[in-house]
């Protein structure tokens, strides 16, 4: 044997022991799936309402790119968990269908004894037997597909939480050499999202012109020394920038082993998934059905009627959880005075307040401000908003205006309250009427004190 050849066996070896390795490896990542899959699944599936309660309970006291931050990060994390755990269920799926399969082989090792089928004609029998394939094949296809629906769920997970935890880097950056310099905040958070944006159009676009894999398969031409320089300083910078050390090796098995474009539309799908089930449940929670015929009570009917969101004893924590509207106590006054909160969302009212007032003004005249908002009438009577005072309510995790609003001289039965918030029309924002009905029964033996109007 020459020289050469010795290194040549080694090398074999080496490689055959390392595939004896990852094959005793292969006979417990099995179990470890289910495992890992089973764990997963019940802890994403309580994972959204976690994520929302909390969202609905920060997102509230934040403004601007705050805001901003804060929603993207509940829509990403929650889209992400209900798209691994669709997933990971997925998974299970497929392994129980491997699993019932392997125990199949254990007990009919012969597998489909074609001549002892009878619930067939001889036709359909010819048939399935050309086209349906054996236990063998299925298992391994089983075996195959659960393998990459678990690994195509990591590289998910990984890519989303990198590309999110990228984009608040540098909102978060920007948003603190904006305090440094004293430089407007909400302008400056907003270069986080444009830097990302350029950085991806400016890294990943040029690679891509500069190394089609189109262009070289219908125009092989000789590579250029400073186009290829060009290319692999990009690349180098993609690596630092989207974790492609952690991704790639996933990326390009799957990429290369199944058919074409099959791992480009999935990963796309599951991508499209995580960005839009986030914004979906949103959506849901503030709809009051999903699925509804109320053919003859439309969602707008509501607004003239009763909306339990405005009073404090019909609110449902998780249905009125985003609905922030000026509140009562109940549906029925039965005291002298109606208690009446006006919650400052800061998203919502800071745009206005700035052409106000100043942050810095004295505190009668930012509590001035609030209250020039906000316009109030019983039964078409305008309502006296100088007495009302600066409230922090901790019960229902918002700030705002709260006042009492006498009632003397009000006839029992139905009455309506009508709140509306930028009655001015600025242009920062549209103008916004709440309908607020309540039935009044006028307490006994008391003196009510005359109506502040």
């Amino acid at each position: 044997m020459s020289p050469s050849a010795e290194p040549a066996g080694d090398s074999t070896r080496a490689a055959q022991q390392r595939r004896v390795a990852f094959e005793s490896l292969r006979e417990r990542t099995d179990e470890l799936e289910l495992i890992i899959s089973g764990i997963s699944l019940l802890a994403l599936l309580a994972l959204p309402g976690w994520l929302f309660e909390h969202w609905a309970r920060l997102e509230v006291h934040a403004a601007g790119q705050r805001h901003l931050l804060i929603s993207l990060a509940f829509q990403l994390a929650s889209g992400l968990s209900m798209t691994l755990a669709g997933a990971f269920l997925l998974h299970l799926a497929v392994r129980a269908y491997w699993v019932g399969l392997i125990g199949l082989k254990a007990a009919f090792p012969a597998g489909i004894r074609w001549d002892a089928i009878r619930s067939v004609g001889p036709i359909t029998r010819d048939y399935h037997r050309r086209t349906v394939v054996d236990l063998d094949a299925t298992i391994d296809a089983a075996d195959q597909a659960a393998s990459i629906v678990f690994a195509l769920v990591s590289l998910v997970a990984l890519s989303v939480l990198w590309i999110g935890a990228l984009l608040s880097v540098l909102t978060l950056l920007a948003m603190g050499l904006a305090r440094l310099f004293g430089w407007e905040a909400e302008p400056a958070g907003g270069i986080g999202a444009y830097a990302f944006v350029l950085l991806s159009l400016g890294i990943v676009f040029p690679t891509l012109l500069l190394d089609s894999a189109w262009l070289a398969r219908v125009r092989p031409t000789p590579i250029a020394t400073w186009r290829r320089r060009l290319v692999e300083s990009l690349v180098r910078l993609q690596r630092l920038l989207f974790a492609q050390r952690l991704v790639l090796p996933v990326q390009l098995s799957l990429e290369s082993n199944l058919p074409r474009w099959t791992f480009s539309a999935v990963f796309l799908l599951l991508i499209t998934c995580t960005l839009v089930l986030g914004s979906v449940q949103e959506k849901a929670v503030r709809q009051f059905a999903l699925i509804a015929s109320y053919d003859y009570f439309a969602d707008a009917d509501a607004d003239d009627g009763l909306r339990s969101a405005h009073y404090e004893s019909l609110r449902s924590s998780a249905h009125d959880a985003l609905s922030r509207v000026p509140l009562i106590p109940s549906d029925l006054v039965a005291d002298g005075h109606l208690r009446l909160f006006l919650p400052y969302l800061p998203d919502r009212d800071n745009a206005v307040l700035r052409q106000r007032c100043a942050k810095s003004a004295e505190r009668a005249q930012r509590q001035s401000c609030l209250a020039g908002l906000w316009q109030v009438t019983i039964d078409a009577t305008p309502v006296d908003l100088a007495g009302f005072v600066l409230a922090e309510r901790r019960d229902i995790g918002q700030r705002g205006l709260q006042g009492y609003l006498s009632l003397a001289g009000l006839a029992p039965g139905r009455h309506e309250l009508r709140v509306g918030w930028n009655s001015g029309a600025s242009a920062e924002a549209k103008p916004i009427e709440y309908r607020i009905p309540f039935w009044f029964s006028p307490p006994y033996q008391q003196d009510l004190a005359p109506v502040s109007r």
